[in-house]
């Protein structure tokens, strides 16, 4: 133990201010208040020496310390890890996020990590260093300092990241950045599923009958079931290993709490490019929907940034991309955007195989965005509305993964309560909230195919917009649109359209 070891950092502290150990005039400064404490001079050097090489910083934490904001600033690493600077708070940013805090101190992203019982992320790309949910939604940054000269400020929450990256351990991981996805929604399932696991055994796991914001729906479950894939079920809730009843979600708040519509959170009810297809339009036995949706397409091709026509062959060289008309000649495509190109090559030349030729309407523009609404187009537009909303097999009328019992929004965790009767467990209730809202299928529950009431803004509209790597063929394949997504929106998430 050093002797009077307080006495010297106190004095140490006083001739530098804030103690740097590997600042030489520091050094210099604690080498004078040693001697003066009686220590010889070969003493001295010998533990100056010691000190400065037990304080280099490990190739390991400088690159962390690199990929936590001090890329730019390698003078100050050695600070950030000797704890020269103070641990301040990472704000929470902007939008939504995990928790509703504003700040993060140390211990608070800890505490809130404990949350969860999956690692937590902390993405390093862009100008934006993010600690994420396992789900992907974030809880705090770190928007990165371009400035040449920096405020202690900054060096103090990149200590606070760095810190709490090395405290967490394995429960951390660094990952550049997140594939998009739907965190909140997987959030929700798993939360609802993970409370139904712990109430069922307060039956015996005898079946209780379910309810919806207190509706029977005639069924009774005792098992939560996550939905593998893609389907429109994000879970289910069954007897055993075999659902019953399933469950589509959507995140966000349906009305404020002055009862308020809000406009939609959620960007679409579902994809056209991933069900508009022969199977689709066999399950919905209505020869007007194909017919209504190549109307509004071929409406739509006209504001194409560029059409070729009678394609019958792409192909690149020499880092440009050729197109060739009517089995003759190759020409330069009009586009040369490698967004256009990139996955739409490959998806072209498989769809010409079948086609032999067609009419190319290339998207190459943002700002092209055209909707029409669905709800007054007769039994056609009637069927797509509810099969983007339930499912391709919502014309069966029978419940499953592709033809779901309800859809669930709300922006909080659903609650789900036990119903009692006489200390005895008989039911399950699942309520979206003051702020959330349901819908539940109308050839499932509650009677005939009537339409379900759409407030204003999340009215379904056909959308078509630019987005560079999509694309959709129709009219049999004699048409196709590359760099463009065709998807069934809620009007309030497709202002930026034209009505066509």
């Amino acid at each position: 133990m050093i002797p009077n070891l307080q006495k010297i950092l106190k004095e140490w502290s006083y001739r530098v201010g804030v103690v740097k150990p590997t600042n030489t005039k520091h050094l210099e400064d604690l080498k004078d208040i040693l001697i003066e404490e009686g220590w010889s001079y070969e003493v001295t050097n010998e533990f100056i020496q010691n000190l400065t090489e037990q304080k280099e910083t490990p190739q390991s934490d400088v690159d962390l310390l690199k990929l936590l904001g001090m890329e730019k600033y390698p003078d100050k690493i050695q600070d950030v890890y000797d704890g020269v600077y103070k641990s301040l708070p990472l704000g929470a940013g902007s939008g939504e996020t995990a928790f509703s805090k504003s700040d993060y101190t140390l211990n608070d992203l800890k505490l809130y990590s404990t949350k969860f019982d999956k690692k937590i992320f902390v993405t390093t790309a862009g100008s934006v260093k993010k600690v994420r949910t396992p789900y992907g939604i974030r809880i705090a940054q770190l928007p990165v300092s371009t400035s040449n000269n920096p405020t202690e400020a900054y060096f103090g929450k990149v200590y606070t990241l760095y810190q709490f990256v090395k405290a967490m351990g394995s429960k951390v991981e660094l990952k550049e950045k997140l594939p998009a996805g739907i965190g909140y929604e997987k959030m929700q399932v798993d939360n609802m599923v993970q409370r139904m696991q712990n109430m069922f055994p307060m039956s015996d796991s005898l079946p209780l009958q379910l309810h919806i914001a207190g509706q029977d729906m005639g069924v009774d479950i005792n098992s939560s079931i996550k939905v593998p894939g893609s389907p429109k079920a994000d879970m289910a809730l069954g007897q055993g290993k075999k659902g019953n009843f399933w469950i589509s979600y959507k995140h966000g708040d349906y009305i404020d709490k002055s009862g308020k519509e809000l406009p939609a959170s959620f960007q679409q009810y579902g994809s056209l490019k991933t069900f508009f297809t022969k199977q689709f339009t066999n399950k919905a036995k209505d020869a007007g929907i194909e017919k209504l949706i190549d109307d509004f397409l071929n409406k739509c091709k006209t504001k194409a940034t560029y059409i070729v026509k009678d394609v019958t062959g792409v192909k690149e060289e020499n880092k440009k991309w050729f197109l060739q008309t009517k089995n003759k000649d190759w020409k330069e495509a009009p586009s040369q955007n490698p967004k256009i190109w990139g996955t739409n090559a490959t998806w072209l030349t498989n769809s010409l195989k079948k086609t032999k030729k067609t009419n190319l309407h290339i998207v190459d523009k943002s700002g092209f965005s055209y909707r029409r609404a669905l709800l007054d187009k007769g039994a056609a537009g009637k069927k797509i509305v509810m099969m983007s909303i339930f499912g391709e097999d919502y014309p069966s009328g029978k419940s499953g993964k592709n033809n779901v019992d309800v859809l669930l929004q709300d922006s909080k965790a659903m609650d789900v309560a036990m119903m009692m009767n006489d200390d005895i467990a008989k039911g399950i209730n699942i309520d979206p909230g003051n702020t959330g809202h349901y819908m539940l299928n109308p050839k499932i529950h509650g009677g005939g195919d009537k339409l379900p009431k759409f407030a204003k803004q999340y009215e379904p509209y056909l959308l078509i917009r630019f987005t560079g790597s999509m694309n959709i063929g129709w009219n049999g394949g004699k048409d196709i649109f590359i760099g463009a997504r065709f998807l069934i929106n809620p009007e309030s998430q497709t202002k930026g359209g034209t009505d066509i």
